[in-house]
């Protein structure tokens, strides 16, 4: 989250909160120092510490998801709920921010050919980058074909491709 959320999109208009159930302020310390966060982390009240959660948390309580892992939301500038999930898709999560704070003009993350629609022949021309038979790409193809935004098109970005289509 605090690499590929954060300081990727920290200058997009884009806030990343963490919350945690604990007052004990040396346990936050150590939580935050022992995963390098540097995104605000806030502490949700309401709960006697341990997976028990607190106000914020039994809000947005997922029944049954059998996980003791936080929740991750996106909201839109709007406030309606975008994503919601209570394992860490941070592939997915891109894709939805992407879409949010993307200017339709840029296209979408994934559509290569840019006909506005993801599928198999934009998975053809990311694989067409790759092996050289689109020698020049455009920035735009360049753009979209990179999905993680790693500065690589590579396999990586043709399976989040694969995955954005099978959803």
């Amino acid at each position: 989250m605090e690499t590929t959320i954060w300081q990727e999109y920290q200058n997009e208009n884009v806030t990343v909160l963490g919350l945690i159930n604990t007052s004990d302020q040396s346990l936050i310390n150590n939580f935050v120092a022992e995963n390098s966060i540097t995104f605000p982390i806030l502490f949700d009240p309401g709960s006697s510490g341990g997976v028990q959660g607190g106000d914020t948390y039994d809000d947005y309580y997922m029944p049954n998801d059998g996980s003791p892992y936080p929740r991750d939301f996106i909201v839109d500038q709007e406030g309606i709920l975008q994503y919601a999930n209570n394992e860490i898709d941070t592939e997915w999560m891109m894709y939805v921010l992407n879409e949010l704070i993307g200017d339709s003009s840029e296209g979408i993350a994934g559509d290569v050919n840019n006909d506005g629609l993801i599928n198999i022949l934009d998975v053809i021309q990311t694989v067409n980058i790759i092996l050289g038979a689109n020698p020049n790409p455009t920035d735009y193809e360049l753009w979209a074909a990179d999905m993680n935004q790693d500065g690589n098109i590579d396999i990586l970005d043709i399976v989040l491709i694969v995955n954005t289509i099978l959803r």
